[in-house]
């Protein structure tokens, strides 16, 4: 596949399956939050900062380790504390439904936060993670992926339908959603934190010690330290590779390619 030669069908019609036979959003909404990411974005790191946050605001065990879920679970295994905000994370695109506002009329729907990497550097991150498991496939034939959306946990087609969809709720829903970039909170992390905690915690005073503990316990090198031991890939990569290795400018022009004719929304990362 080149350039040239998109998906005239498949990514489409995929999208299409996902934005209104995906039905995640309108079964499990009854959080107060919810992080959604593309992967290999931070998601990580950013729950594993709003659990320390909420373990020492509340008295909670803290975190053991990146992966720690008891805080902050899943939308199919929340965990509930009395009294504790509730918020989950996953990788879901909204229902159609989102988007225009019909479900309001007649559901709640939690506060959403999209958190995004550039496409480029997560693809990478995340072939790195799980090229493994995918065949040790090349990074070129994983770039091009699968437009059906049925061969890789998560690839180029994936990233192009979350962000499409993600980013008309953005757009259209701005009383209740937020972006945050994992460029972001590695040029000002705590700013961020602050910025996630006020959207999250409206009511909570989250005091300057909080966020200056829970920043020293989250650097890069702490986290590597600790990681999930029942988790064999690796969450947080050391050695990183120049981004040229991996697009070359073949695959840079393919990636570019797909990116103008499918995506409308690229976030300021000058994908097109």
């Amino acid at each position: 596949m080149t350039g040239a030669d998109l998906p005239a069908y498949s990514f489409p019609l995929y999208s299409f399956n996902r934005l209104w036979f995906n039905t995640t959003t309108l079964r499990r909404r009854n959080f107060d939050g919810q992080i959604v990411s593309t992967h290999q974005s931070g998601s990580h790191w950013l729950k594993y900062m709003l659990s320390h946050v909420l373990a020492m605001a509340f008295d909670l065990p803290p975190p053991e380790h990146i992966q720690d879920d008891k805080i902050i679970g899943h939308p199919k295994s929340p965990t509930r504390y009395k009294n504790v905000p509730c918020i989950v994370h996953s990788h879901s695109i909204p229902h159609g439904f989102l988007k225009n506002g019909i479900a309001d009329k007649f559901l709640r729907f939690p506060r959403y936060l999209v958190l995004l990497r550039d496409p480029r550097e997560s693809l990478i991150s995340h072939y790195e993670r799980f090229k493994g498991d995918y065949g040790n496939v090349d990074f070129t034939t994983y770039l091009h992926g699968d437009p059906r959306g049925k061969k890789f946990y998560s690839d180029l087609w994936t990233r192009l339908c979350f962000m499409n969809a993600w980013g008309d709720i953005l757009r259209s829903q701005p009383q209740r959603s937020l972006l945050l970039t994992y460029e972001g909170m590695e040029k000002d992390t705590e700013g961020n934190l602050r910025r996630t905690c006020s959207f999250f915690f409206p009511n909570l005073d989250v005091q300057d010690d909080v966020i200056r503990r829970t920043l020293e316990l989250s650097t890069r090198d702490k986290m590597a330290k600790n990681p999930n031991k029942a988790v064999t890939t690796t969450v947080i990569r050391k050695n990183k590779k120049p981004l040229a290795e991996y697009f070359t400018p073949e695959n840079e022009e393919f990636f570019r390619a797909a990116c103008r004719k499918f995506l409308r929304h690229d976030f300021g990362y000058d994908l097109k």
